[in-house]
């Protein structure tokens, strides 16, 4: 049998588990389809969107963002500050990830008229999955941190006295206890009940949902290149706003572009697509030159004089707008970040980001002369522990979100069933009264049309009298 005659081809479905900002629950389900005459085509045609595709490669701009962060606390290319392009892609990619998954689910809400209660069951499993996908980690964290001897917490997270670490201050996020890299995860759990409000603002807008992007568009372009911001620990969640929300309206503008392109059945021709691909290559362009400072700044002039190029650059639009251009339409770009290792780094991305202080100031790993022998140790044992990290802590909480979720699941079926259910007998109860009705009048009727022809008859007999009378007379 040739290859003509029968060609079998493999369809890797991705199944996400957990609707996170990490998408790194995917199951790989290989279904084998056999089909005659399945010819490759003539010509090469662009990629198309895939469920794998629209997904895999956020992992992988995650992994580089978490490689770019670990690379400047080694002490490389620290004068160009790319741990803070780093935590803005992470700011990115969770408000855009949370935002797309939050609004698909509400829209699906809104069409059943679902109730209070399964509102309420909904808004439940968020904060649940948000909750465990992030606490259970740093939670073990300050406490392995506090009991510690303070040189250990001073070497590792910069603690600068011992009364400076206090437990609980800690683990309620106090503004004066979040150390070194904590400061991260107040701004994000702040962030997560902002989501819901704006999503629910989107949708009630209806048709004008657009207009409030314009004043946003303006107020996020102006705090990028004015607001001074940098990583430290008493940064207010307003100074990073801009950066969540960025995201988030790149989800908005996804998820309603996904919904017109259905509605009307519009498909991509070669000059939109050339037209996406400029505009791509130009906010690639922009966005190397504000994380490196210099390239296209330098050749052909920066827009900013050096004063304003503050430690965290404004990157949060410009890559909002790259994975929009991604997700409708992939390119070579999003295969890049498709590649495996950087999708593991994604996937560990969490743990990594937390503990590799752990490695990189241990001055046996740090003082070794060899930049060679330094770099393996610091990435290699890095890797190492997040994954020892992501299996133990990590992974068995995103399964017990997964049981609590099927849990707030089943709960809104059941509240869902039951409305039907109180729906139907209302619905037979009319029916029923209804019933009654009609019978009572055809019964009536009848009465009526009997009544009628006893009169009738009575008026008949009551003539046949009277001629019988008149005739007896006469």
């Amino acid at each position: 049998m040739t290859a003509e005659q029968m060609a079998t081809s493999t369809a890797i479905i991705q199944v996400l588990e957990d609707d996170s900002s990490s998408n790194d629950q995917v199951k790989i389900v290989k279904i084998t389809e056999t089909s005659e005459q399945a010819l490759p085509p003539k010509q090469p045609t662009e990629r198309q969107a895939s469920p794998s595709s629209k997904v895999l490669f956020l992992d992988g701009i995650r992994g580089t963002a978490v490689i770019f962060v670990v690379t400047q606390h080694c002490g490389y290319m620290h004068d160009i500050y790319m741990g803070a392009v780093g935590v803005d892609a992470f700011f990115v990619l969770s408000s855009f990830l949370l935002t797309m998954i939050f609004m698909k689910k509400s829209i699906k809400l809104f069409a059943e008229q679902a109730s209070y209660r399964k509102w309420g069951y909904t808004l439940a499993d968020y904060f649940s999955r948000r909750f465990l996908r992030v606490y259970p980690l740093f939670a073990l964290l300050s406490i392995a941190l506090w009991l510690m001897p303070f040189k250990y917490k001073y070497q590792f997270y910069r603690v600068k006295k011992p009364e400076d670490f206090n437990l609980f201050l800690t683990l309620i996020f106090h503004p004066e206890h979040r150390h070194y890299l904590m400061w991260t995860l107040p701004l994000e759990i702040s962030y997560y009940f902002i989501l819901p409000a704006f999503v629910l603002t989107v949708l009630k807008a209806r048709r004008f949902w657009w207009m409030p992007f314009i004043p946003l568009c303006a107020w996020i372009i102006h705090e990028g290149l004015y607001t001074i911001r940098d990583n430290h620990i008493h940064q207010p969640l307003i100074k990073h706003l801009p950066t969540f929300i960025a995201g988030s309206m790149a989800a908005v503008l996804f998820v309603k572009f996904e919904a017109w392109r259905k509605a009307t059945g519009f498909e991509f021709r070669a000059v939109h697509t050339v037209a996406l691909r400029v505009i791509e290559a130009v906010l690639i362009a922009a966005y190397l030159s504000v994380s490196f400072r210099g390239l296209f700044f330098n050749w052909f002039g920066a827009p900013l004089p050096i004063s304003t190029q503050y430690i965290m650059p404004f990157t949060s639009a410009k890559l909002s707008l790259l994975i929009v251009i991604e997700m409708i339409q992939p390119s070579t770009v999003s295969l890049i970040f498709e590649w495996v290792v950087l999708r593991y780094m994604g996937k560990i991305s969490f743990s990594v980001y937390l503990l590799h202080v752990f490695v990189i100031y241990i001055k046996p790993i740090s003082s070794q002369h060899s930049y060679y022998d330094r770099t393996f140790s610091f990435f290699g044992l890095v890797i190492l522990l997040a994954t020892v990290s992501y299996h133990l802590v990590e992974y068995p909480s995103q399964l017990l979100a997964q049981r609590i979720s099927r849990k707030f699941a089943l709960l809104a079926s059941l509240d869902h069933q039951k409305l039907v259910e109180e729906s139907d007998t209302d619905t037979d109860s009319n029916d029923k009264h209804h019933a009654a009705d009609v019978d009572a009048a055809r019964l009536e009727k009848s009465f009526s049309h009997f009544r009628l022809l006893s009169k009738n008859r009575g008026r008949k007999d009551d003539s046949k009298l009277a001629n019988s009378t008149a005739t007896a007379s006469a």
